[in-house]
């Protein structure tokens, strides 16, 4: 039947990955959604047609970004957020050009999306960060290997997410030849790698931490404690290990945290960093100013009582009320433990169709996916995107955690060798 509105909207900017669940999270309490896509949609073109159908309006941005805050503006937006990392830049100026109270710094825009960037203003800020720098060429590579001198060190593009594209080079030979792999190339999100970043390669344990900034403020929603393991020359995530409040070191790198968003101008809504405590302390790998990628809501919610979208959707609405919150409620005590075990291919082939329900028997398995389906080619994990899946558990307590992620590597290993077509793997 038809209908008239004159409520406020929600704008998403590419809601896509974990931000997907913005639009219904929204439009649950009654909120119409207009669902912006910034560029192409590229391999995020399921979640795209998926927001377009879910969404009470779908734009694509064609370049014209005033005439398309003209057509927002119409729409009476409250909010804009960021739903990937693909959509913080334009998410920004819309907010910004909008003049909604719920923003970061505009200025500081691309040092929110740019990993060199990023590093130069919290150097700036004199928060901790990387050795590094901007390099276009061999010769300026080589001008900054042989002044930092030492190895292994960092390659990776400027502008891209999920550890696409990032190298640990051991050498100079393995360092130029990352290079010659990011320059020219094209990233997740279209763009074209015409630079890259060499850094300083951080020793120490990987932490992922997500949260809500609201009004300079900082929640932390979820914390996970990243291992990895080399493939085939490529650092990808094993698992990742629920981190809560009670944990050592909790927060000495939730405070830190706190501080690199202040001095990136990230003051206003999620946050997803990556964080490695060093001998010397806490040091920002890179943050993404919108909702986790690959965290499942549920899990959280199951876990602590609250989630990063959940918290979202309270402080972009009434960013008072949650401030307040936030500063009279405890955080909620966790109930059990919880990790991701990523599904690790190392070696190539045609599949043949997987039985999953293997990994179900294990007790604590709340959720299982596998990337390939019957008659594709499984692919050598490389990153986080390559991951051939991932498996989501629970437990009481860390020990029956680690005995449970051992069995799921021995039910993973036993899957690969049946399904793998010999002929076709190498």
């Amino acid at each position: 039947m038809p209908t008239l509105t004159q409520k406020d909207h929600v704008v998403i900017v590419d809601a896509y990955s974990g931000g997907r669940y913005l639009i219904p999270a929204f439009q649950a309490l009654g909120y119409p959604v207009v669902h912006v896509q910034s560029g192409p949609a590229g391999p995020f073109s399921r979640d795209n047609e998926a927001a377009a159908a879910r969404a009470e309006i779908h734009l694509v941005n064609e370049g014209d970004v005033n005439a398309l805050v003209e057509t927002l503006r119409a729409s009476s937006p409250r909010i804009v957020l960021a739903g990937s990392e693909g959509g913080v830049l334009l998410a920004d100026q819309l907010a910004d050009s909008l003049d909604l109270p719920f923003r970061n710094h505009a200025g500081k825009s691309m040092a929110r999306r740019d990993k060199f960037e990023m590093q130069e203003h919290l150097r700036q800020a004199g928060v901790a960060s990387i050795k590094q720098a901007r390099v276009t060429d061999a010769e300026q590579l080589d001008t900054w290997l042989a002044a930092h001198d030492a190895y292994p060190v960092v390659v990776k593009p400027l502008l891209s997410a999920g550890t696409e594209g990032v190298f640990v080079c051991h050498s100079r030979t393995e360092a130029h030849k990352a290079l010659d792999a990011i320059i020219g190339s094209s990233d997740l999100f279209g763009n074209q790698n015409d630079a890259a970043v060499v850094q300083e390669f951080l020793a120490g344990v990987e932490y992922v931490i997500n949260g809500i900034a609201c009004q300079g403020r900082y929640s932390f929603t979820d914390a996970w404690r990243s291992d990895k393991v080399d493939n085939h020359g490529f650092h990808v995530y094993d698992t990742q290990y629920l981190f809560c409040e009670e944990d050592p070191g909790f927060m000495e790198i939730t405070e830190y945290v706190g501080d690199a968003c202040r001095a990136l101008g990230l003051v206003n809504g999620p946050f997803h960093a990556e964080v490695m405590l060093t001998d010397n302390g806490p040091v920002l790998i890179e943050v993404g100013a919108r909702i986790a990628g690959g965290a499942d809501p549920y899990v959280v919610e199951s876990c602590l009582g609250h989630s990063q979208i959940r918290w979202l959707v309270q402080a972009s609405l009434n960013p008072v009320a949650f401030t307040e919150a936030r500063e009279l409620l405890p955080a909620a005590p966790r109930s059990q433990r919880a990790a991701y075990v990523y599904l690790i291919a190392k070696t190539e082939g045609r599949v043949q169709e997987a039985d999953l329900s293997r990994f179900l028997s294990v007790d604590g398995v709340m959720h299982v996916s596998y990337l390939y389906a019957p008659g594709d080619r499984q692919m050598l994990t490389k990153d986080a995107l390559t991951a051939a899946g991932v498996v989501l558990l629970t437990a009481e307590t860390q020990e029956e955690l680690n005995d449970r992620a051992r069995r799921i590597r021995e039910i993973e290993a036993a899957m690969y060798e049946e399904i793998l077509d010999e002929e076709s793997a190498r």
